[in-house]
């Protein structure tokens, strides 16, 4: 009996909370779901949405991190120092690997882009971050089933964006990743327009950085004119844009033209460098797309598969917990990785005689 004591306890920490909470209805999944963030309030007519508040939140946790771990520092690592060393020599000894010398330069970048992707989709994740929320319900309206509401003292429901007419509840769902937003000044369920025009959105509180389109076409913007900037110190700014804009065939069969004898050849190989250069050119905007939508994408459609599975049953995202924190670290490593391979080739026409 003792034997199979652990594992009647798991299976009972699995299946009863699915037979005692309320189970939420297909509606309560759909107002669950939305791609655009959505606005807590304004400072200074500067809205700030609950993806930026989180954003705020992961920068002030790696901070602290940075600073728990290195206010004792001792020669023989333990604890929080031990997990930071551990940390800065894996990324130093990849950039390091990959670039040479060249890689202490990149370093810093790759490291905060990891950093801030890693603790952004982990964080998201947790507890709390994403079925806990506002959700504006209509007088005499009600919130999808499952979803548990109380009111909201007038003065924070007005600055949370509450319209007359509307009651703004505090919501949360038996649910442990759900994300939403709504739309100010749009119908609400409970009003004979909701049913036409929109459907009940909650609006969370937190919601991971990484399901934002913004951020994670900030970050892409980082990476790409970084590594613009890296080409240029180490080429020159002439010698690194003439790989994307190369006149210098043309050129030549202009000059030979002149001397009233044109090498048609130099014109001819002039076209395809431009038509080549041209490519690079589109592939290297091409990487801002890449980086942007494989980070929004993958966190965002697995935080949505983890709501299904809990709409399903309760013990279902469990194992789906597993992938998305696995997910959740390759994709802060790729977009690094990615950014450090891409630094490298931009600066190896000055890098190439290195030895590494």
């Amino acid at each position: 009996m003792k034997r199979w004591l652990p594992i009647l306890i798991i299976l009972a920490i699995l299946i009863v909370p699915g037979l005692i909470l309320p189970r939420f209805s297909t509606e309560a999944v759909t107002a669950s779901v939305a791609v655009t963030p959505e606005v807590l309030f304004s400072l200074g007519g500067f809205k700030i949405s609950n993806t930026l508040f989180t954003s705020w939140i992961v920068m002030i946790l790696i901070t602290l991190f940075a600073f728990v771990s290195t206010r004792k520092m001792s020669l023989v690592p333990s604890g929080w120092q031990n997990l930071m060393e551990i940390i800065i020599e894996g990324l130093d000894g990849l950039c390091t690997s990959v670039a040479g010398n060249r890689g202490k330069k990149f370093f810093p970048i790759v490291a905060t882009i990891f950093l801030f992707v890693l603790f952004s989709n982990w964080l998201g994740l947790l507890p709390g971050f994403g079925p806990v929320g506002i959700i504006p319900i209509k007088e005499g309206g009600h919130a999808p089933a499952g979803i548990t509401t109380f009111d909201l003292p007038k003065e924070i429901a007005n600055s949370l964006g509450a319209h007359a007419g509307e009651d703004t509840h505090a919501a949360e769902k038996p649910s442990t990743d759900s994300h939403a937003t709504e739309k100010p000044g749009e119908p609400k369920a409970g009003s004979p327009a909701a049913e036409v025009e929109s459907e009940m959105l909650l609006a969370p509180f937190f919601r991971s950085p990484s399901t934002d389109i913004n951020t994670t076409l900030a970050l892409a913007l980082i990476s790409v004119i970084l590594t613009q900037i890296f080409g240029m110190q180490v080429v020159g700014v002439l010698k690194y844009w003439t790989k994307f804009f190369n006149f210098d065939k043309i050129g030549k069969f202009f000059g030979s033209l002149f001397k009233g004898k044109p090498d048609f050849g130099a014109l001819f190989y002039g076209f395809i460098d431009l038509f080549v250069g041209l490519l690079e050119f589109i592939s290297e905007m091409v990487k801002i797309l890449s980086f942007t939508f494989r980070l929004f994408g993958n966190i965002f459609a697995g935080e949505v598969v983890l709501l299904i599975m809990t709409f399903l049953f309760f013990a279902l995202p469990f194992p789906f917990y597993g992938l998305e924190i696995f997910v959740g670290f390759m994709q802060a490593f790729v977009f690094a990785i990615l950014t450090l391979v891409f630094m490298t080739i931009a600066t190896t026409a000055h890098g190439a005689a290195e030895h590494h």
